[in-house]
C-alpha cells in the first residue's frame, strides 16, 4: 500500500494473522451467546487475547474496552453481593453484546469485497494535515449536516445530510434539539468518511470540523454515552476499510459553506439557509443507506 502526502512517513504495516483472528472469534462465541456461565480463567484467556489485538491495532480498543467494562461490572456485582453467578464464574449475558461487536469486527457477515485484512499502518510520526491531500469541511446542525470536498483548494463535491427518525433513535437525541449538537457533529464526520474515505485511503484525507469534541472523537476513537455508538462504527470501518485520515479543528467563521449545507433542512423561520452559489458546479454525493450505516448493532 502506498502512503503519500502526509502519510509518507509510514514505517511498516502490522498484519494480524488469520489464525489469531479465528482463535479469538471462537473464544468469544460462548460470550456472544449470552447464556450460561464462564469462569475467571476463561475470561482471562479471552480478554487477554482481545487485549493483544487492541495493542496491535489501537482502533480496536472501543470494542475491547466494552468487554473489560462488562467484566468489571460482573466483579462489582460479586463484591456488592448482587448474586449473578457462583464465585469464580460470571454470567455470559453481561458480555454478549460486546462479544458480538468484536466478532463482527473479526468476521463480518455478510462479507464485503472491499474489506482489508486486520492491519495497522505504523508511521514514524502521527499523521498531520499537509495541505496537499484532499480536504473536507464538515458541519452539522440539529436538522442535518453538510460536507464539502476540496481538491487542490477547489470545491469539487458536496454531501448533504438530513437527519432521519432512525438517526434520532440510534443517537438518542431529538432532531431540532441543540442539546444533541456534538452527537450530530460526530455523526456527520462518520457519514462523510463513509462517503469519501475509502476512495482516498491511499493518499490520505484531511477532515475539518468546527466542533472540537467531535474532532477529538475522530482522532482518539473515544466517546462517552451516546457518542460511543458512533465511535464503534467509525473504528470498525477505519480498521476494516483501511481508512487513512487526519482530523483537525476548523474555526466556525471558515466553515461557512458546510454550515449552510447543514441548515438546508432547518424549518422556515429558524436559521435555515440557501444552497451556496459557490457550490453550484459541485457533484452531489448521495447519502448512504441508513440501514447500512449502523452495522455494529
Amino acid at each position: 500500500m502506498s502512503i503519500a502526502s502526509s502519510w509518507d512517513r509510514a514505517a511498516g504495516i502490522i498484519k494480524v494473522p488469520p489464525d489469531f483472528c479465528d482463535e479469538l472469534f471462537d473464544l468469544l462465541t460462548p460470550l456472544s451467546k449470552g447464556t450460561g456461565l464462564v469462569t475467571d480463567k476463561f475470561l482471562e484467556r479471552a480478554l487477554g487475547k482481545a487485549g493483544r489485538l487492541s495493542y496491535l491495532i489501537p482502533a480496536v480498543r472501543p470494542f475491547v474496552a466494552a468487554l473489560w467494562g462488562a467484566w468489571s461490572g460482573s466483579r462489582d456485582a460479586h463484591t456488592e453481593k448482587r448474586r449473578e453467578a457462583p464465585p469464580g464464574q460470571h454470567a455470559a449475558k453481561r458480555f454478549s453484546s460486546s462479544a458480538r461487536w468484536l466478532q463482527f469486527l473479526l468476521r463480518p457477515t455478510p462479507s464485503d469485497s472491499e474489506l482489508l485484512p486486520l492491519e495497522q499502518v505504523v508511521v514514524a510520526e502521527l499523521p498531520a494535515i499537509s495541505g496537499k491531500e484532499a480536504t473536507i469541511h464538515v458541519d452539522a446542525s440539529p436538522w442535518g449536516g453538510g460536507a464539502v470536498l476540496f481538491e487542490d483548494g477547489v470545491a469539487t463535491e458536496v454531501f448533504i445530510m438530513t437527519w432521519t427518525s432512525l438517526d434520532e433513535k440510534q443517537l438518542k437525541v431529538k432532531i431540532g434539539d441543540p442539546a444533541g449538537q456534538t452527537a450530530f457533529e460526530y455523526y456527520a464526520i462518520l457519514l462523510t468518511l463513509i462517503i469519501f474515505a475509502t476512495r482516498f485511503r491511499d493518499t490520505g484525507l484531511a477532515i475539518l470540523s468546527d466542533n472540537i469534541a467531535a474532532v477529538n472523537g475522530a482522532i482518539t476513537l473515544k466517546g462517552k454515552n451516546n457518542l460511543t455508538i458512533v465511535t464503534r462504527e467509525l473504528a470498525w470501518r477505519k480498521v476494516r476499510y483501511g481508512w487513512r485520515f487526519a482530523a483537525a479543528h476548523l474555526p466556525a467563521e471558515m466553515n461557512t459553506l458546510a454550515d449552510a449545507l447543514s441548515r438546508l433542512s432547518a424549518p422556515s423561520g429558524s436559521d435555515r439557509k440557501c444552497f451556496p452559489q459557490a457550490l453550484a458546479t459541485c457533484v452531489k454525493q448521495p447519502a448512504p443507506d441508513p440501514e447500512d450505516v449502523w452495522r455494529c448493532k
